[in-house]
């Protein structure tokens, strides 16, 4: 559904588990946008990481706001390594004209995740 809000499967393998939730932006003429991931499963001892948009609030590990300055890193206990700075190469060019804020996460099992996240959506490489 292009005009709603929905969560649907991005990687749904027996280890890796990666939602993402969609919803209209007041830049889409509501269109749904990626709004934010959640990654989790097994690989990540049943662990949860929460990225969502700018506007959607802190990321979270477990429902604990993590990365809460800029830039800034995190252990994801002894997971893999979080960092969140302004590097990295945008998904959207069009969006070069504003400060990147971009996560940048590698996890087990050769996972890597790169969002960045704007006002009201996420891209997600």
């Amino acid at each position: 559904d292009f005009l709603g809000q929905s969560e649907s499967w991005i990687v749904k393998s027996n280890q890796v588990w990666i939602q993402g939730r969609y919803k209209a932006t007041p830049f889409t003429n509501g269109l749904a946008a990626t709004d934010a991931i959640a990654v989790g499963g097994p690989f990540l001892n049943s662990n949860t990481l929460i990225i969502p948009a700018l506007s959607g609030g802190p990321i979270t590990w477990n429902h604990q706001p993590i990365l809460t300055t800029f830039p800034s890193s995190f252990g994801a206990d002894g997971l893999g390594d979080i960092r969140y700075n302004d590097q990295g190469a945008l998904v959207d060019s069009a969006m070069g004209n504003i400060d990147p804020h971009i996560v940048h996460a590698s996890l087990p099992q050769n996972v890597h995740l790169q969002v960045m996240r704007w006002s009201h959506h996420v891209n997600v490489r």
